[in-house]
């Protein structure tokens, strides 16, 4: 486990200064909705969810630390209540009428990895200077995920 998790930050680190922040720009607002049309929205969401799962070994102390490095924005943990975790993702680059499903498709699956419950996330645009986003998790205690056999 910790070999795959130096993985996820040693590629942080070998990419961090040679991937310009409009690369990424040119991806969401322009490239991917021209691909994905109707469908950029669940597309997205289930993207997340895949990459959530190739860098399942982020700790929650590292969240806010991935959502920068990636170019999603500042994340924060805002409320927390029993089978629910509402976070603000802050994202300054990002026009309010995109979606954030990526980023929700993201905290889903990776609160599923951690609660090992099935997990789905909903956004909201609450702000739209900056462009900040809410994002509700909510997970199922009485539909836990089956363990995949190794």
């Amino acid at each position: 486990m910790r070999k795959s998790k130096r993985r996820w930050l040693q590629t942080i680190e070998d990419t961090d200064n040679q991937v310009s922040a409009y690369s990424n720009y040119l991806l969401r607002h322009a490239l991917l909705p021209e691909l994905l049309g109707e469908e950029e929205e669940a597309v997205l969401y289930w993207a997340g969810k895949a990459i959530a799962r190739k860098v399942a070994e982020v700790e929650p102390e590292e969240l806010p630390f991935f959502f920068e490095k990636a170019n999603w924005g500042s994340l924060q943990l805002v409320k927390e209540k029993g089978t629910e975790k509402h976070y603000e993702l802050t994202a300054p680059f990002m026009h309010q009428d995109r979606p954030f499903t990526l980023e929700s498709g993201f905290l889903s699956q990776w609160t599923e990895n951690q609660t090992g419950f099935t997990t789905e996330a909903n956004c909201e645009v609450i702000k739209k200077k900056p462009c900040i986003c809410r994002i509700i998790v909510r997970w199922d205690p009485k539909d836990p995920v089956p363990h995949k056999k190794e």
